[in-house]
């Protein structure tokens, strides 16, 4: 079994190493959040770094209404699911409502890094994972977005 795992891992990161930046993204009306990982592999240990940008695709000023002094959020999880880490779970936010605006093509971004790291601070193994990034604003009565997983791999070399 431990074979045919190493099989599967060494093709995973055979095809992540050959591409390059993945991004995903979201739009409601003028707003339009994206997120991306850097390359699709990622050596074990090495710091997994995800930028995410909320930006203003309209021709006027956009509101944007945040509950709390968060701003993103990260979720690391298997693909089946399971989450193995979240950026925001072990820091305090200021607790009060907060409006940002921006201006036609203007930005509001974040670099958060994973350390490959668990919930309680245990490495995590090689294999297929996946970064969630949430944007905790809204423009309006809309929810915050999260936005589709970017696919990666911890792959050993």
């Amino acid at each position: 079994m431990d074979r045919i795992r190493g099989w599967v891992l060494a093709g995973l990161g055979a095809i992540a190493l050959a591409g390059g930046p993945l991004v995903v993204e979201q739009v409601a009306g003028a707003l339009r959040v994206e997120a991306a990982l850097p390359r699709p592999a990622f050596a074990p240990g090495e710091p997994v770094e995800v930028t995410i940008a909320a930006v203003n695709r309209g021709e006027g000023p956009l509101a944007l209404t945040f509950t709390s002094g968060q701003r993103f959020d990260l979720i690391v999880r298997r693909p089946r699911g399971d989450a193995v880490w979240q950026w925001s779970h072990d820091k305090a936010f200021i607790q009060v409502v907060q409006t940002v605006t921006l201006r036609p093509g203007e930005r509001l971004s974040a670099r958060l890094t994973w350390d490959q790291r668990d919930f309680q601070g245990h490495p995590v193994d090689p294999g297929p994972y996946e970064a969630v990034a949430v944007f905790l604003g809204r423009a309006g009565p809309g929810r915050e977005m999260r936005l589709p997983p970017l696919a990666f791999v911890i792959v050993e070399r």
